[in-house]
């Protein structure tokens, strides 16, 4: 028997050396991705399946998407959340059918679908996690929520208090509201987010990204669902999931951009309205001005970290949102200064040069911690503003009944005149900025007429406009609503007055829908 050359067994023994160090190099980074690496593998893989030049290999990114969503996401889906298990084992399957007709935008959607579903799943799990006091699995589920949302960079309380609980499962106790209540924050400010920014792509006419952005804000919200019906009742969030689904039926329609867009931002403004009575905000004007000018300060700084790096865009969506966030902030501070410098002058000074100052950093691509430090100082004036609005001033319950009729009125005859939108912009301010305070003390005495004063008017009648019902159609709608207000104003005399906490000076209106209408006001 010949022997083996020894140049061959050394050839043979460096090989497998190297194959054996290839695997030990290989092996713990294939052990050690966390499910923040699985949410992004996910998320890569359903983008690949847009950009593959044929279907086949289309199908095969989604398959590995949902591989990787079964291994590593199904089973906490189905055990805390069975309803986000099927919007994705949905999603997927229609991913598919859109791959297979050449659907390629629809896909993009549905991606949407899964992507934001998998960040309620893993906010489930961290707060069973806390719940347990079980520090393991807390690290592993919020990967996925730091991976998403860059919480090293942008939200560092959240991830100091979860690095702290890491190290230390004790922590838990001592932080548990705090990250609770800071990662709910995040999908709050997310649902009057993605709104806003559709309205932003439709004042550029740009449909595909109002789509993706209402997507976006609809499985965000899903997030915030449960901590809402808790606060409010199931009654309230139905009604705001309503409205966030109601903005994705809006940019999916026909419609033109600038109808689309009208409608959104009353949409929002009712979004709006709920989410600050989540907050325990001052829902005040002046109340919902600082919080508008609050929130959208707090998204300028969150957009141009990801926007700007040593002097250059490095995103310029990211910077187009930083721009359009602060000069929507500005107009509202612009508009509403006189109001302001009542409160407090030198807080209200300060705020508007603040705001010029970022605006000149952004312009220029400065550095992303001079905005940080102006959006803080920004904060604390509008914290004083906020401790010197208020005041409880009594409104006659029926001068809202009588702008709720007045509204309704001037609507039948401008849509009979044509004029939809108009007719359309009536019918929501008589609900939003009318109905919304006469809607407590009527169901205290009478739940039935109450819900249904409020889905004739906020639903079916809105609908019937949009839709572009006969003329006669929404004036019988119209009159039955304004029957069902008569028949209220009776059973409600007993309540005289209603406490509504405005400023005690005088607001000046942002956008005024009509002349006529005194108690409207829009940020």
């Amino acid at each position: 028997m010949k022997s083996t050359p020894v140049l061959v067994k050394n050839q043979k023994s460096v090989m497998f050396a190297l194959l054996v160090i290839s695997l030990v190099a290989y092996l713990p980074i294939a052990f050690s991705a966390t499910l923040g690496d699985e949410w992004n593998f996910i998320k890569s893989s359903l983008s690949d399946g847009e950009k593959a030049s044929t279907v086949s290999d289309s199908l095969s990114h989604v398959n590995d998407a949902r591989a990787t969503y079964e291994n590593s996401f199904k089973d906490a889906a189905i055990e805390l959340d069975s309803e986000s298990n099927l919007i994705i084992e949905t999603a997927f399957d229609e991913i598919v059918s859109n791959h297979n007709s050449g659907d390629t935008e629809m896909a993009s959607l549905n991606k949407q679908a899964i992507d934001k579903t998998i960040y309620k799943i893993a906010y489930l799990k961290v707060a069973q996690a806390l719940d347990a006091k079980d520090s393991k699995s807390f690290s592993s589920w919020f990967t996925v929520l730091e991976s998403k949302f860059s919480l090293s960079e942008k939200y560092p309380d959240l991830h100091h208090m979860a690095e702290e609980i890491s190290s230390d499962p004790n922590e838990i106790d001592e932080y548990y509201d705090s990250l609770k209540s800071g990662l709910l924050d995040i999908f709050k400010l997310k649902t009057l987010e993605e709104p806003e920014e559709a309205i932003f792509a439709l004042d550029e006419g740009d449909v595909k990204n109002a789509q993706k952005f209402a997507y976006e804000g609809y499985y965000y919200y899903r997030t915030l669902h449960p901590a809402i019906e808790e606060k409010l009742g199931a009654e309230k969030a139905a009604e705001l999931l309503h409205e966030m689904d109601e903005i994705k039926e809006i940019t999916m329609s026909n419609k033109s951009s600038e109808m689309m867009k009208e409608e959104i931002e009353h949409v929002l403004d009712e979004i709006t309205l709920i989410i600050r009575e989540y907050e325990g905000s001052d829902s005040s004007e002046i109340g919902l001005v600082l919080s508008g000018i609050k929130d959208r300060l707090n998204l300028v700084e969150i957009e141009y970290l990801d926007a700007v790096t040593n002097g250059q865009i490095v995103n310029q969506e990211e910077y187009d949102e930083t721009v359009a966030f602060l000069t929507k902030a500005s107009e509202i501070f612009d508009d509403n200064q006189d109001a302001l410098m009542e409160l407090s002058p030198s807080d209200a000074q300060t705020l508007g040069s603040n705001l010029i100052e970022m605006e000149q950093i952004i312009s220029s691509k400065d550095s992303t911690s001079k905005i940080s430090i102006l959006v803080g100082k920004s904060l604390n004036n509008i914290a004083n503003l906020e401790s010197f609005a208020g005041g409880a001033v009594e409104t006659d319950i029926f001068e809202y009944f009588d702008e709720i009729e007045y509204l309704l009125n001037e609507a039948k005859v401008n849509y009979r005149n044509g004029n939809a939108q108009l007719a359309f912009d009536q019918v929501s301010t008589a609900y939003l900025d009318n109905y919304e305070f006469v809607e407590g003390p009527l169901g205290e005495v009478d739940m039935e007429l109450m819900s249904k004063i409020e889905i004739d008017m906020r639903e079916d009648l809105r609908n019937m406009i949009k839709n572009n019902a006969s003329p006669d159609e929404v004036d019988a709608q119209i009159d039955i609503i304004l029957m069902d207000l008569a028949s209220a104003k009776k059973v409600v005399p007993e309540f005289g007055t209603i406490a509504v906490m405005i400023l005690v000076v005088s607001i000046i209106s942002i956008v005024a829908i009509t002349s006529k209408s005194r108690l409207s006001l829009r940020i």
